[in-house]
This record gives C-alpha cells, sequence and structure tokens, in this order.
C-alpha cells in the first residue's frame, strides 16, 4: 500500500513542468534493507526546511537536506562525480551518492541520479533544483532508497 501511495506522489509531482512558483517538495520511500532509512518513507511538502548547495572545492558535490514539517526527521543527500567534474544536467550512473538520516550516514559509490534542471542566481549559488535520486546499501536486495526532489529560493 505504501509503495502505491509514493508511486502516486511521485507521479503528480513529475506530471507538469516546474516553475519558480512551485513548492518545495522532497518525495522518498526506502526499501526494509535500506540504510539508514530502513523502510521508511515521507512526503514533505513542503519541507519544514529545505537547501541545495554547490561545494566546488574540494570535489563539485551538491548537498541537498530537508526537514520534516514537524521538525523532527531529516534527510541529507550528498551527490558526487567520479571524475570531479561539476554537475549539470543530465543523467548520471554509477556515482557516489551520500544519504544521511537520524545522525547516520552511507555512501553508495554505484548509485544513480537524475538532475532534470539546475539553475543559478547572480551570485552564483544554486536557485532552482530538480532531480531524483536511487541509492543502494551494500548492492544488497530490497535496500534501495529513492527520493524526488524539487528545489526553488
Amino acid at each position: 500500500m505504501r509503495a502505491a501511495l509514493l508511486a502516486a506522489a511521485l507521479l503528480v509531482a513529475t506530471a507538469a513542468p516546474a516553475t519558480a512558483a512551485d513548492t518545495d517538495y522532497l518525495i522518498w520511500d526506502s526499501d526494509p534493507g535500506a540504510w539508514p532509512t530502513q523502510g521508511r518513507s515521507g512526503s514533505w511538502t513542503p519541507p519544514a526546511l529545505m537547501g541545495v548547495h554547490e561545494f566546488p572545492a574540494p570535489d563539485n558535490s551538491i548537498r541537498i537536506y530537508g526537514e520534516s514539517a514537524n521538525g523532527w526527521d531529516f534527510i541529507e543527500i550528498r551527490l558526487f562525480r567520479h571524475d570531479g567534474e561539476r554537475i549539470g544536467e543530465g543523467h548520471f550512473e554509477d556515482q557516489r551518492v551520500l544519504v544521511v538520516n537520524k545522525g547516520f550516514g552511507w555512501y553508495d559509490d554505484a548509485g544513480d541520479f537524475d538532475v532534470t534542471h539546475i539553475a543559478y542566481d547572480a551570485g552564483g549559488r544554486i536557485s532552482e533544483f530538480d532531480g531524483n535520486v536511487e541509492h543502494h546499501y551494500l548492492d544488497q536486495p530490497n535496500s534501495t532508497f529513492r527520493a524526488k526532489l524539487s528545489y526553488r529560493r
């Protein structure tokens, strides 16, 4: 049932193209063996707090952070390219992805992510970001974390 609800939420979230007026969201789901989220999910529309930041040094990573509306749960996702190049729009397969939840984190060196839209403000900071992420724990069955997000500032 939960998987069907998440699939419906992801479908609704991706049905219309994003605009600057869209609400921020972080929708995530995880399999029972996923670490560190362990089968939990969330649909934070909008999150109580959300940020997307690029870190040119040392590794051109992008950090995504979101908190639940009640402030009791948070997800941090960090995206990396193995070649160290800047992350732009596109599909990135078998790349490094970090997921942190409740103070615990796990790096997946074979994670996948899509950046469907990214824009920068006059100061060079990320002002718009749309994408999705897939992260696996130890490349085992039933260990996948999935997230879909939209961010506007």
